[in-house]
């Protein structure tokens, strides 16, 4: 032990050197291998800024409303051509890519031909900015990578309606067919499509082209577009939503829900499917049946109280019923109202009236406004105003436990002193619009379309429109780059509509129009259109002659054109549904085709500028898109007119004529190109 002890006293400080001189080693090799690493940015990394309604919304979150998540960076660029959902579409070979406009495609072009555009377009190999596919960006060898994100705009929506992009998807809707069609709508002329991305059932569909597969039962579809802004970074928008897919069951689509009304007639519509099959369907009100008033519309008188509803659809064995409860309560006015007032034409600019609310025998204290300027009385019934020259607004509304009065009234004044050619603001927009004012409509309902553009001539969109009717704001129906389209609910009597439009600039017009609306008749009826179906770049000028055909209250062009078809012995293939997104595909009749004789010259002209065609690709039995040549299918006219809506936002009114015509090429050879929202022109023949 002693000499142990020795020993290491004698070699102590050789071992305390080597020990430090091992730690100093260990540190610098771990030095000299070590270097700093940080993670890629993750373009696919996600910043949820707001869940978004459907366009026709609500005000808070619910289950039944697709989620939007809005991004955005500045590490990508990958040109996207937006995709045409609705019509066919021509192949990127008719047109370079980078002369493709991200215009939103109208549902009344024909569907575009599956493999014929490239929703995902690549990104050009000789761009050196361009970005790797995956989102990274590898550093350069010798150099450390960068030790910072690039910067996320977290774009904050409070508005009720997507300001980027919308579809004609109806959340949690339940359809019949596997083939889903849907339209992509963008809103923003500055924000350039770079992108489209979309999943079903978190996998992403690489062979996108406008047409979904579903799976049996549930289906959570993702739209993602990613947008460049006018400051070069991007825009990352996706929304999600659920469709139930059932093809084996009967499935009733109705608007039928549980409800209270304050009217005794309800109208409505009810259809039943099995897949791509109609169902028999029959409706019962308090277990008496109701037959339909045509097609699929109903109207039924409401018992006082409470009314059930029973669907009841059956087809080979299967059956499907449902039952609504609707309450009838007739409205119980607790306030009167005593005045003169009514919608009128004043001889002059001083104006008198009386008004006097009571409720209970208890005088009620009403606020008026003539044009949003309140006026008081002495002795709070007589009133003396100023009417202003042109359309005036008097409104009167009072509350009395709970209970509200409202009541407005239009009065109209030409000052004959005022100057009738006023002086116009040059660089003011221009209105254009196809309703008249002073016009009288039979029913509830008139859809219109406005051309608002610059003083310079560049087309306005619908965000820098306004529409509203008896002060109310209404929606657009559809918007692109040619006109924008407003469906517009009328009260019986005069209505006031009101269009303003404004440029980036801040300069405004505002038009204002009166409508009247007269009620239909015990029967529902509103009148009568005048419809056809054609195929006249056939050779063939009517597959069913002009036939006229009632109009009910609140009934859908979808259905006139359904009972079109049966009537003659046609049947027909479609996608969506009577309801949403109604789409003519096909025709059927057995001989319809006997007689094809398409004109020499228009065919020489498909040929030419087709992408494939064949005088011979068709059957003599039916007429479908993409018959003869890739850019045919069916399309439709008012009026001369061809909508950038379906036929199941069609409202028709007394005396439309309404044209169902096959086009061979994307309607520019029957006049109908405009309806695409693109700019090309048709051709200078319509056959």
């Amino acid at each position: 032990m002693k000499k142990t002890k020795n020993a290491f006293m004698k070699y102590k400080n050789y071992i305390y050197y080597s020990l430090i001189v091992l730690l100093l080693f260990s540190t610098i090799t771990y030095a000299a291998t070590s270097t700093e690493e940080t993670t890629p940015f993750d373009f696919n990394e996600k910043v949820v800024a707001s869940t978004l309604k459907l366009a026709s919304g609500g005000s808070g979150s619910s289950d039944t409303e697709p989620n939007q998540t809005i991004e955005n960076d500045a590490d990508q660029a990958n040109p996207q051509q937006p995709t045409n959902l609705d019509k066919p579409q021509k192949e990127l070979q008719e047109q370079p890519h980078d002369q493709q406009k991200p215009e939103p495609e109208p549902q009344n072009k024909p569907m575009e031909k599956p493999g014929t555009t490239t929703p995902n377009a690549k990104p050009n190999s000789n761009d050196k900015n361009t970005a790797p596919a995956d989102g990274n960006t590898a550093p350069a060898l010798g150099k450390p990578k960068p030790n910072a994100k690039p910067d996320i705009e977290i774009v904050d929506v409070a508005d009720q309606q997507n300001r980027y992009f919308t579809t004609n998807i109806t959340n949690n809707e339940t359809v019949t067919s596997p083939l889903y069609n849907v339209n992509v709508n963008h809103l923003d002329d500055t924000l350039i499509p770079q992108e489209m991305n979309v999943k079903l059932n978190g996998k992403k569909l690489d062979d996108y082209q406008g047409v979904i597969m579903l799976t049996e039962g549930t289906n959570d579809i993702q739209f993602q577009v990613i947008y460049k802004q006018t400051n070069n970074k991007l825009l990352r928008v996706s929304q999600s939503y659920r469709v139930m897919l059932n093809a084996h069951d009967i499935v009733i689509t109705t608007q039928l829900k549980d409800q209270t009304v304050n009217e005794e007639s309800l109208t409505f519509t009810a259809t039943a499917t099995q897949g791509e099959l109609d169902a028999k369907l029959t409706v019962f009100v308090n277990n008496k049946e109701l037959k339909p008033l045509a097609g699929s519309a109903y109207k039924a008188t409401l018992a006082e109280g409470k009314n059930t509803l029973k669907l009841t659809a059956q087809r080979h064995g299967k059956k499907a019923d449902q039952t609504y409860t609707v309450i009838y309560e007739k409205e119980k006015i607790a306030i009167s109202l005593k005045t003169d007032l009514k919608d009128q034409q004043a001889n002059g600019a001083d104006f008198s009236f009386y008004a006097k609310a009571t409720a209970n025998e208890v005088d009620v204290p009403l606020r008026i406004t003539v044009n949003d300027q309140l006026v008081k009385s002495s002795d709070s019934t007589n009133y003396h105003v100023q009417l202003s020259n042109g359309t005036n607004i008097i409104k009167l509304v009072g509350q009395y436990k709970g209970e509200q009065l409202e009541r407005q009234y239009t009065i109209t004044y030409n000052d004959p002193n005022e100057n009738e050619n006023p002086q116009v603001d040059p660089d003011a927009p221009k209105l254009v619009t196809d309703l008249k004012s002073g016009s009288k409509v039979k029913g509830d309902i008139k859809t219109i379309n406005v051309w608002p553009v610059t003083a310079s001539g560049e087309r306005i969109r619908g965000k820098n429109v306004q529409v509203q009717v008896n002060g109310e704001n209404i929606p657009f129906t559809w918007d692109d780059s040619v006109k924008t389209s407003y469906k517009l609910t009328l009260r019986t009597g005069q209505n006031t509509v009101t269009i303003k439009v404004w440029d980036d600039e801040g300069r405004t017009v505002t038009e204002t129009f009166t409508v009247t609306s007269v009620a239909p008749a015990e029967d529902g009826v509103i009148g009568q259109v005048t419809i056809s179906l054609e195929a006249s770049v056939l050779g063939i000028p009517y597959l069913i002659k002009p036939t006229k055909m009632d109009i009910h209250q609140g009934q859908r062009g979808s259905y006139i054109l359904d009972q079109l078809l049966r009537n003659n012995g046609f049947t027909y293939g479609k996608t969506g549904n009577l309801d949403s997104s109604f789409y003519l595909r096909d025709v059927s009749k057995p001989g319809m085709l006997n007689n094809v004789a398409i004109p020499d010259d228009l065919w020489e002209v498909v040929e030419k500028v087709s992408t494939t065609s064949n005088r011979e690709a068709y059957s003599p039995d039916s007429l479908s898109e993409f018959d003869f040549a890739n850019g045919s299918g069916w399309m439709y006219s008012v009026n001369g007119d061809y909508p950038n809506y379906g036929f199941s936002d069609a409202y028709f009114l007394e005396g439309d004529v309404v044209r169902v015509r096959y086009t061979l090429h994307y309607g520019k050879d029957i006049g109908g190109h405009d309806s695409s929202g693109t700019s090309d022109a048709n051709w200078d023949k319509e056959w």
